[in-house]
């Protein structure tokens, strides 16, 4: 079967990190089984995660991995899309991938009250048999990583303010163009959905204050899509929450 790789569950979501969720909500839409493995990134063919173990071969990144599992397991969540909608559906995934995703790790890493929230969240969920000064080690070595990416991304030149309405514009373009739909593109869930899914329960469902998450919880279909992913593909999730 299937091994999937990723960061150890937070939260009460998912995955902290949205390409982790994304990944795994994908394999719930498509049916295809798979187990967890450790967390191990000492394995990690790319040196991130996500990344599976299908017979002996790891193959990491999430969007690549995305089109490989389609050609292996003959399954397309987005074979009824048109062309026209195949092409919105990337841009709005790469939107949330390449711009908005680093507007959450600003708000993550750069606020002084998240950041003690992200220490302790990764002291949480690191192995326990590490010695406490190992896993702070990490944890510095881990944020000090993600803010140089920030930095060379651009996203980190810019003020609080100047971040948050990027960020924001970014959700407002979910919520207009879901608009009442149940799912992106109508009645089934798409790659789309894996992704605004990913994005959006790491932003409403996370204890990280800002800006994007008050956004987010002030439009009723972002709060209600992640509500019904939830529900629909990681109901033990809900049932914690209930």
């Amino acid at each position: 079967m299937l091994k999937l790789y990723q960061m150890p569950r937070a939260w009460g979501i998912p995955n902290i990190s949205p390409p982790c969720a994304k990944l795994e909500t994908w394999l719930r839409i498509s049916e295809i089984p798979y187990e967890l493995g450790p967390f191990d990134i000492s394995r990690a063919p790319k040196g991130k995660v996500p990344f599976i173990e299908d017979n002996e071969a790891l193959t990491g990144d999430a969007t690549l991995l995305l089109e490989q599992l389609k050609a292996q397991y003959g399954v397309d969540p987005d074979r009824q899309l048109s062309p026209a909608e195949h092409g919105i559906g990337l841009a709005f995934r790469r939107m949330l991938k390449e711009d908005f995703y680093w507007s959450l790790v600003y708000f993550r890493w750069r606020d002084a009250q998240n950041l003690q929230v992200m220490r302790d969240t990764f002291l949480g969920i690191l192995p326990s048999f590490l010695p406490e000064e190992v896993r702070l080690q990490i944890v510095e070595g881990a944020k000090g990583n993600l803010l140089n990416q920030l930095q060379n991304q651009g996203m980190g030149r810019h003020t609080p303010q100047e971040v948050a309405l990027l960020g924001i514009a970014d959700l407002a373009a979910v919520s207009d163009f879901l608009a009442d739909k149940p799912y992106f593109f109508g009645d089934r869930p798409t790659t789309t959905d894996a992704t605004v899914f990913a994005a959006l329960s790491n932003v409403i469902d996370a204890p990280i204050a800002s800006p994007l998450k008050e956004f987010a919880l002030s439009r009723a279909n972002l709060v209600a899509h992640t509500l019904r992913i939830e529900q629909r593909y990681f109901p033990e999730l809900a049932a914690e929450k209930a």
